[in-house]
């Protein structure tokens, strides 16, 4: 995803504050004579943080595109069809296609967003099940446990949006949110079924993680990680998908297992008797140029220098 957002908005005044909020959400009434919003919005197409700090009293008809998953500071009431609550007793959830009415009265709400095709896919992905469509029982979490679980995943992600703009890290946040939504919420379907196939992937993973980093001085292939821990090239693809943090692909973790092994080789050898290049081809980098870039880009220094170290 290169379409990452960071981006702060503050209104003063009710004209101006009412005119954002419409913009935004659609029918609002902000209901004070003084009235001003803030808001610190960072993501990308496939999800969002979002944390506004109300300074009045309002409220909001919202119908969803998303899903929104949100928790707030004393004050922030809301119905959708018979169901209602309080943001700041229980987290809640608003599916696409849903209707919130939202009464924020002077309060601070924190949103987690996730457009709907992405996050069926990535749950297809993560339980193993393509045919899983994302519903969900109720508007709240499961228990209390997996509630403070959720809080506090939120809470950690806050913490990291200066770093968001990074991929890698965006990433790393994306995931680790969408795991803790997904285990928190009630999920139409058996969780059981869901657990085991998550864990059953997230054990094909680390077989193979530990199978490729063995094997890597080896003129090994994908096909051949695959069947050594038990699965389908296909399989070991979408176990990827589902757990890897930094390489999403088998691919792409064996190519970062032989740029490790190089530069080690590199921190190691002596520049009177060894060459960038034989590090190179012994590791399988054949094209010198791609092989320099992708060292730059991992250690922010080229091959050269450290060899000469």
């Amino acid at each position: 995803m290169n379409d990452f957002f960071d981006s702060r908005v503050r209104t003063d005044g009710v004209a101006d504050t009412q005119a954002w909020l419409q913009a935004q959400y659609g029918h609002v009434d902000v209901l004070a004579d003084h009235a001003s919003i803030s808001e610190h919005a960072v993501g990308d197409e496939s999800f969002a943080l979002r944390r506004l700090a109300w300074e009045c009293r309002a409220e909001i008809v919202y119908e969803a595109d998303r899903f929104f998953f949100a928790t707030s500071g004393p004050g922030y009431a809301w119905r959708i069809g018979s169901r209602a609550g309080d943001y700041s007793v229980e987290p809640g959830i608003v599916e696409p296609g849903h209707e919130l009415i939202g009464r924020p009265d002077k309060t601070e709400v924190q949103l987690l967003s996730f457009d709907a095709q992405w996050l069926r896919e990535t749950a297809r992905t993560i339980y193993g099940d393509e045919a899983l469509e994302i519903r969900f029982g109720d508007t709240g979490p499961v228990s209390r446990r997996l509630r403070d679980y959720w809080l506090a995943t939120v809470r950690w992600a806050l913490t990291q949006t200066p770093l968001l703009a990074e991929p890698l890290v965006r990433a790393h946040v994306r995931r680790a949110l969408v795991a803790a939504t997904l285990e928190a919420f009630p999920l139409l379907g058996d969780p059981r079924e869901r657990r085991a196939s998550a864990i059953e992937q997230a054990a094909v993973y680390a077989a193979a993680v530990s199978w490729i980093d063995d094997h890597a001085s080896l003129p090994v292939t994908i096909d051949d990680a695959a069947r050594a821990v038990g699965t389908s090239t296909q399989g070991l693809r979408r176990a990827f998908l589902a757990n890897g943090h930094l390489a999403s692909t088998p691919e792409d973790h064996l190519a970062h297992a032989r740029l490790s092994a190089a530069h080690a080789d590199l921190l190691a050898a002596d520049p009177t008797t060894t060459s960038v290049v034989d590090i190179a081809a012994r590791w399988g980098f054949v094209d010198l140029a791609a092989f320099v870039q992708a060292y730059r880009d991992a250690y922010r220094t080229t091959p050269r220098r450290t060899l000469d170290r």
